[in-house]
């Protein structure tokens, strides 16, 4: 079934306000309003409005009553079901159907690994690290060709963003851990791949690292510890 005008419009404002989240446009607290909405991005009403319902039913952005709508940050224990969920996945597949892995997607994995380690570690630089993570992510999941379940990482990766950027800018950039499970997979240990692909996945900081952030304190990245929800 083709798409209609509208659908195409509200399609393409989804994406526009998607990718501007993203990049970090529009600050966290910062409330976003249709007029201005509309007027950024020169939409009518209508479109707009099913665009930000699609946007909120993805938990990307909050509905403020008489104020307009905010970008969604996830408290700790949704974000750790978020990643509980996304492990379940990625590792299930990985085991399942990494024989639909090929030489020419190692290739396109390798080179998201490059560029990873060609991110300079500075603190403006981190909204850079996760957009070539979440890529990695997706081109991995890709080449098992279920497209459900790989709207499915899409959307959980949506999600985590935003948290990540939040809490964790200007922190540091994990250690890439993409190029040794390339490694293994071309090896044939799976079962190595899978727990360096966990590891990957699950690595988030621990409960009083993150109210040591919210307190405003320093913290050293070098004492960053890492634990599993």
């Amino acid at each position: 079934m083709e798409r209609t005008p509208k659908e195409s419009i509200r399609t393409r404002v989804y994406q526009l306000i998607l990718r501007d989240i993203m990049r970090g446009v529009f600050p966290i607290n910062e409330y976003l309003t249709e007029k201005a909405l509309m007027e950024k991005y020169h939409v009518s009403r209508a479109p707009l409005r099913e665009a930000l319902m699609q946007l909120r039913s993805d938990c990307i952005i909050d509905s403020i009553p008489r104020h307009g709508y905010r970008i969604h940050t996830p408290d700790h224990r949704e974000l750790c079901d978020s990643i509980e969920l996304r492990s379940v996945l990625e590792c299930t597949y990985l085991e399942r159907y990494y024989r639909m892995i090929t030489s020419d997607d190692i290739t396109e994995l390798r080179e998201l690994c490059n560029a990873y380690n060609q991110i300079e570690n500075r603190e403006d630089q981190f909204v850079n690290y996760w957009k070539v993570n979440a890529t990695f992510h997706i081109k991995l999941f890709s080449c098992y060709g279920n497209r459900v379940a790989l709207q499915m990482l899409t959307d959980l990766l949506n999600q985590q963003f935003v948290y990540f950027v939040e809490v964790m800018k200007n922190k540091y950039l994990p250690p890439d851990m993409h190029c040794a499970m390339l490694d293994y997979i071309q090896k044939g240990d799976i079962g190595t791949a899978i727990t360096l692909l966990r590891a990957d996945i699950e690595k988030i900081p621990s409960n009083d690292i993150l109210q040591k952030d919210r307190k405003g304190c320093a913290v050293d990245a070098e004492r960053y510890k890492f634990s599993f929800c």
